[in-house]
């Protein structure tokens, strides 16, 4: 039996980008329709015992200021590094006082996205979760549409690594996705070797070895790590991402970096965790504990693995230990298994774990009625600010208001951006998609009028050069701003290196101007 429902607007996702881009396609005027596979809002920040979603311990490592909705800021109680249940509360919070609750049809898997003349055709069916396996029902739904904005998420299906002799390790290997906590997944007091070392297995390394009792956790790198603390000079350490550091030459932010992470922490080396690059050319490791427990021993970092022996694995240094949980914390790879075999093509480029689209959200060869909401990767900051620009970027577009370059000029576009992700950033899967949140939102934000234009605020002017500003900072002016957003921007704090630091330079501008003012005199 099928079923088919006309709807001016359709929304694939209801997670946080899913619930921004419903928000902004509201608020532009739209009927909007949210089609959620589960039945929750909240995607992987709802925790579920038996799906996909955080670990039972996890909190953002993003502060509460550069990871929230531009237009509604977290309550001033919450902490500033959010626990998942807060990160839950709050989603479900925004979608209430918007009202999105009413837009979103749950229990909804897509199975294909197709255009069918001048609209979009998206083949749905009733599913009930299970766990592992989705139960899908007999009656499929059809959404005619004429919008649609992908917001499904690019860590979509877990990436394995592979390893000589790996069909013969006698213990259990499972992806970080299916972990939760150490009781949980039965891993107390358990020899357990953890695959990478990025956020999720930093942060299962050390639940293992706290609460697991787990003594010593092995991590396994290909490529080290720089880890640095939640706090920096006590301050969020994304607080310190502002224009006024992007301002400064590559070579100056990268050395000022390397050599804060070098004070706080020591050398890398000194802990084995011996990074093949510098640490503006990758995603920072965040971590306020790592570093402890290598200090006393409950973590230990060994570089690649060789070949693995029955529960004996080998590392190319030559060292070896035997284990009864392998974790592989080694990432997703974007998988879109929705879309029309032709569009799949146009889109993606899975060779390369790579999106094929315009400033990763439009398709140059695809009519701009299809939009991919939160299809990036953060270097410092959080997703949400980046979704949610998207999403307001794709709302005045489908108004009209905003008309997108040639095909020829947006292909140009890619190119020239893959060629400097390739040039700025270590060679890796994760860093195809990686963007800086204020430069990518300001270069957005100017195409339809809200980026903030310092001469327009100058009561502002020291905070958006020296500050994070927050989310807040582009509701300032243009389509869709906020009463309150200059209030927001202001709760924002300043760091005392960046506040200090442009006080200096300003000292030495005005010295330079005075010397060259006595010399002409």
């Amino acid at each position: 039996m099928e079923c088919t429902i006309e709807t001016e607007a359709l929304v694939i996702g209801a997670g946080i980008s899913g619930l921004a881009a419903a928000k902004c396609m509201t608020d532009a005027g739209f009927n909007v329709t949210v089609l959620e596979r589960s039945g929750e809002v909240g995607g992987l920040w709802t925790f579920r015992e038996n799906d996909y979603g955080v670990m039972r311990f996890t909190h953002i490592n993003v502060s509460k200021h550069n990871y929230c909705f531009s237009d509604f800021p977290f309550p001033d109680n919450v902490p500033d590094y959010p626990h998942n249940t807060d990160m839950a509360q709050y989603i479900r919070d925004y979608m209430m006082h918007f009202k999105l609750d009413k837009l979103i049809k749950f229990n909804t898997k897509v199975f294909r996205i197709e255009r069918e003349g001048d609209k979009w055709r998206v083949t749905t069916k009733y599913v009930k979760e299970s766990g592992e396996n989705d139960l899908v029902g007999d009656e499929t739904t059809v959404y005619v549409t004429k919008y649609v904005a992908v917001a499904t998420g690019h860590h979509a299906e877990p990436n394995y690594a592979k390893f000589l002799g790996q069909d013969s390790f006698k213990g259990q290997i499972i992806h970080s996705v299916k972990y939760k906590d150490a009781r949980t997944n039965n891993m107390e007091e358990k020899r357990v070797l953890v695959v990478g070392i990025g956020n999720s297995a930093v942060d299962i390394a050390t639940d293992l070895a706290s609460t697991g009792r787990c003594k010593p956790v092995y991590i396994s790198t290909r490529s080290g790590a720089w880890v640095i603390p939640n706090y920096v000079f006590g301050y969020a350490t994304d607080l310190y991402a502002c224009r006024m550091f992007f301002m400064w030459p590559h070579k100056l932010a990268e050395f000022v970096f390397e050599t804060v992470i070098k004070l706080l922490n020591g050398n890398p080396k000194r802990w084995n965790l011996n990074p093949k690059m510098s640490p503006l050319q990758t995603q920072p490791t965040v971590s306020p504990t790592l570093i402890h427990h290598i200090q006393r021993g409950h973590i230990k970092v060994v570089p690649n693995i060789q070949r693995i022996e029955g529960s004996r694995v080998y590392f190319i240094d030559g060292q070896s230990a035997e284990f009864d949980q392998i974790i592989m914390c080694t990432g997703y790879k974007i998988e879109l298994p929705f879309l029309s075999e032709d569009l799949r093509q146009n889109v993606l480029d899975s060779d390369n774990n790579s999106i094929k689209l315009y400033k990763n959200v439009f398709c140059p060869t695809i009519d701009p009625t299809l939009a991919f909401i939160g299809f990036v990767q953060p270097a410092s900051g959080g997703v949400l600010t980046m979704s949610e620009i998207q999403a307001r970027w794709f709302a005045e577009v489908c108004k009209g208001r905003v008309q997108l370059p040639s095909i020829l000029q947006m292909e140009a576009s890619i190119r020239t951006e893959q060629k400097q992700n390739a040039e700025r950033y270590y060679h890796s899967a994760r860093h195809t998609i990686q963007r800086d949140p204020i430069l990518y939102n300001d270069e957005i934000a100017a195409m339809f009028g809200v980026k903030p234009e310092i001469w327009k605020h100058p009561d502002l002017a020291w905070r958006l050069l020296l500050s994070s500003c927050g989310a807040y900072q582009w509701r300032l002016q243009g389509p869709n701003s906020w009463a309150k957003a200059a209030e927001a921007v202001r709760k924002v704090p300043i760091t005392d290196l960046m506040h200090y630091g442009g006080i200096i330079v300003l000292v030495l501008i005005g010295m330079f101007i005075l010397f060259i003012l006595s010399v002409i005199v």
